[in-house]
Order: C-alpha cells, then sequence, then structure tokens
C-alpha cells in the first residue's frame, strides 16, 4: 500500500469513529453501524479490522463511541508497514541459489 493510500484508508477510518460517536449512539443503529463497520474495516486493513467487533460487547451503544476503535486499527497497521518514522519496512531478499 502507498503512503497516500494509508492516509485516505485512515481517514475513512476516522470517519466510520466520528459515524460511531454520533449516530452510533442511537441502540439500534449503533449496533448495525458496528456491523458495518467491521465489514468496512476487513476490507481495508485486512483481519485486524475484526477487532472493530468488540464494540458489540457494549450492548447500551453508549461507551464504544468515546473509544476510536477504527482509528487506532489503522494507526497500529500504518506502523506495522512502516508509513511512521520516515522509512519503509525493509522485505526479506531473496538468497541467491548459487
Amino acid at each position: 500500500m502507498t503512503r497516500t493510500g494509508f492516509f485516505i484508508r485512515l481517514a475513512l477510518s476516522f470517519a466510520i469513529d466520528l459515524a460511531d460517536f454520533t449516530v452510533g449512539r442511537v441502540p439500534v443503529l449503533g449496533t448495525v453501524q458496528e456491523g458495518l463497520g467491521t465489514a468496512i474495516l476487513l476490507l481495508l486493513w485486512g483481519p485486524s479490522g475484526l477487532v472493530y467487533l468488540w464494540e458489540l460487547a457494549d450492548w447500551t451503544d453508549q461507551l464504544d463511541g468515546f473509544i476510536p476503535t477504527a482509528t487506532l486499527i489503522g494507526l497500529y497497521a500504518g506502523w506495522r508497514e512502516g508509513h511512521f518514522g520516515g522509512k519503509k519496512r525493509e522485505l526479506p531478499t531473496p538468497r541467491d541459489p548459487s
């Protein structure tokens, strides 16, 4: 993923958290939003997006809006891929068969 692609995905993750903080506080809409948010985050970040499912544990839909889970998932994925600190993570080079 390019650096620009990372920041676009991070902005989408932030938008999911913003929706969770506002519209997600309505009890039924919050649960639906968390299900859709999980599907979107799974597409954006891969298996790391499944962490967003923990928000379903708050059946009142009131407390989980104050924790920016989607943004934290994006920041973790960006850190893991080396988008912070000014250098890209080095992948191991294949060994020469000779």
